[in-house]
């Protein structure tokens, strides 16, 4: 029993462990990355075990007594990409272990990469407390985008106006961008008033600048509809803000064929059935089917930014 073990230890010893070689080939060549770009790192050397150091945080090699560390090569391929725009240097450790970990060799290679952020793109724009929901906007064309708004909102049984002093909130890829709003810095706290064209400027990491415009226009309808003499009242929809509802009871008897209601509508709005314009106490209709008014309401500085609504009128007739 002793022999063989002897015999075992002395064959332990002889285990040759192989300096290991650290190489990479860089996919294309390419050491420019945007945020969120892949960049695909293969390795060419020869090791047990290969790891990269990406040098962002968390993976800068030169900090790896404090915790940092490497990611995992797998299978010679090796994919990552950056959130936070700098130069990086990628160190790849390649090791060799023997004699149960207690022989260590090891080898490294380098390279630098840049990641830019120049990102000044909106992909969503959004009022984000409007009675605790969320409003987006429509991005027009590049630059201009707009904010429908209703005047009032269904909440909790109840029709609660709608304040145009509204938090805003921006989506964008990337940390590193700086969103101006009429010269200011942006604050997710602070309120805009949003009566006016907000002048927005988006700043990327990289220096460049994109401009845009936020329009805002309350969703059209009728400020006072009355009919033989009955005033109708506007029912919302706790769901859908460009849609309404006026259900009237006219007195009994009413001929409901030919009726040209009264109405007053609010600045810079329009009504159509159909696309007819609508001329309060003039255009008659047949009422005894529910009629689809829609309206076109738009911006004083820009008529041609233009949000639509609809108003669905049904009246009944009382019972003699």
């Amino acid at each position: 029993m002793g022999l063989l073990a002897v015999g075992l230890f002395s064959a332990c010893e002889d285990v040759e462990v192989l300096q290991p070689h650290a190489a990479v080939s860089v996919e294309g060549d390419q050491y420019v990355y945007e945020i969120n770009e892949t960049m695909e790192v293969h390795f060419t050397g020869q090791a047990e075990n290969v790891v990269i150091y990406t040098g962002d945080t968390d993976h800068d090699y030169e900090l790896r007594s404090q915790s940092n560390y490497g990611l995992v090569v797998n299978k010679g391929l090796f994919t990552y990409s950056y959130q936070t725009p700098g130069s990086y240097k990628v160190v790849c450790v390649a090791t060799n272990h023997g004699d149960a970990g207690s022989i260590i060799k090891t080898d490294t290679c380098s390279f630098m990469v840049r990641v830019i952020d120049d990102d000044t793109t909106i992909e969503r724009l959004s009022a984000p407390q409007v009675f605790y929901d969320e409003v987006f906007a429509d991005a027009l064309n590049d630059t201009d985008w707009l904010l429908p708004l209703p005047r009032k909102i269904l909440f909790n049984g109840a029709d609660r106006p709608v304040s145009l002093d509204q938090r805003l909130k921006f989506y964008i890829n990337s940390s590193s961008t700086v969103v101006l709003i009429n010269g200011e810095e942006f604050s997710s706290t602070d309120k805009y008033d949003l009566a006016n064209v907000l002048d927005i400027t988006v700043r990327s990491y990289e220096g460049t600048e994109r401009p845009y415009k936020l329009y805002t226009v309350n969703y059209g309808e009728f400020e006072t509809f009355e009919m033989l003499g009955v005033a109708g009242t506007i029912t919302r929809s706790e769901f859908d803000y460009s849609y309404y509802e006026i259900n009237l009871e006219v007195p009994a008897g009413s001929d409901l064929s030919a009726v040209a209601p009264t109405f007053t509508l609010y600045e810079n709005t329009k009504v159509y059935v159909d696309d007819a314009e609508q001329v309060s106490g003039t255009t008659t209709h047949d009422f005894t089917q529910p009629v689809t008014y829609r309206f076109v309401a738009s911006h004083p500085d820009n008529p041609d930014i233009t949000t639509e609504s609809t108003c669905v009128v049904t009246v009944t007739v009382a019972a003699e």
